[in-house]
């Protein structure tokens, strides 16, 4: 098995570091709702040219973070209009003022999403998907002997997304980016990485490869949510629990 190496939601070249810049102030408050970003300023600011903040504002734009207004200038939209399902915004909330609020409305997505993916993998498994699952779930367990976050991250990602495929299911599979953005999250610095519940986490995942193994949806179903309401209380605590 070779997992794919990963490198995160954000972007890269010169137009992605100014996007990133421009979007994590935003995501912070440092470019409160309802001001107004100058094109001129982050031009001077960031020494880019005005054509890399144009491309860089279009793009936050169609994040919903930003909008062009007649006579007044681009001026930053309240989060309620931000994508917030979209990675880079996972991101850039993430270890700002919102990122518990965000990780615990994410789990309730994951809560919703991943058992009935789980479901679903059950019945259409792939003879091959339970055998995938084992061998990231091996590379976790590994990974975890280790102590090595790098690839236990890469190895816990690789489960859920070749789980999330397995379901089979076009428009599921079209919030693997939203959910494994949802697992960098958890992962931050503002959570312990390891604790004391991580071993027993391991055989949730067990369990779910066991029932998706056997095509049994309801033990894969209540496996998948055992495993998603276990990590909100690793992660958040028992206050955090729903």
């Amino acid at each position: 098995m070779n997992p794919p190496a990963d490198q995160g939601p954000r972007s890269r070249g010169l137009h992605g570091r100014i996007v990133d810049a421009l979007g994590q102030r935003i995501a912070h408050g440092d470019l409160p709702a309802g001001g107004v970003v100058s094109p001129e300023q982050v031009e001077a600011e960031y020494e880019v040219s005005r054509s890399v903040v144009r491309e860089a504002l279009r793009t936050l734009e169609v994040l919903g973070m930003v909008r062009p207004r007649h006579k007044v200038g681009t001026t930053v939209q309240p989060a309620t209009a931000w994508a917030l399902l979209d990675p880079q915004v996972i991101a850039w909330r993430s270890d700002g003022p919102d990122a518990d609020r965000q990780l615990s409305e994410l789990l309730a997505l994951r809560e919703a999403v991943e058992p009935a993916a789980a479901g679903l993998a059950a019945r259409a498994a792939a003879d091959d998907l339970s055998a995938r699952l084992s061998e990231y779930l091996q590379a976790m367990r590994e990974a975890y002997d280790a102590r090595n976050r790098s690839a236990f991250v890469t190895a816990d990602t690789g489960f859920h997304r070749t789980m999330l495929e397995g379901s089979e299911n076009a428009v599921l599979s079209q919030l693997v980016q939203t959910l494994l953005a949802t697992l960098q999250a958890r992962y931050s610095d503002r959570h312990q990485f390891f604790t004391a519940d991580t071993p027993a986490s391991l055989q949730r995942h067990e369990q779910v490869v066991d029932a998706i193994a056997a095509h049994d949806a309801k033990a894969a179903e209540a496996a998948a949510t055992a495993l998603v309401q276990a990590s909100r209380v690793e992660v958040l605590g028992p206050e955090g629990a729903r």
